[in-house]
């Protein structure tokens, strides 16, 4: 018996709360807001090439161990260009 209370107070439960819920977002609008590049906090950005160094010195640890140096070109070239792109974005911030 008290199984049986257990399950269906649950089942209860689930329904009152999908229809309070959809009571409650009935008229509610999705606001989508765009990031711009000024928002982006500089320390976020300096982060983030300071994570890509650490992905790329990682990259030529491993190509020393393992004697391949072909392995990870292209990944360090991107990297690289994620770099820069980074740095120009902390440069027009500062310029500005």
């Amino acid at each position: 018996m008290k199984k049986e209370t257990i399950i269906i107070s649950g089942f209860m439960g689930f329904a009152i709360g999908v229809c309070s819920m959809m009571f409650v977002n009935v008229d509610k609008e999705i606001i989508e807001i765009e990031v711009e590049k000024d928002v982006i906090p500089t320390f976020l950005i300096q982060e983030n090439i300071a994570t890509c160094g650490d992905l790329i010195e990682w990259m030529n640890y491993d190509v020393e161990r393992y004697a391949d140096s072909t392995v990870f070109d292209s990944y360090i070239l991107n990297l690289e260009q994620m770099i820069e792109n980074n740095r120009n974005v902390l440069q027009t911030k500062y310029d500005n």
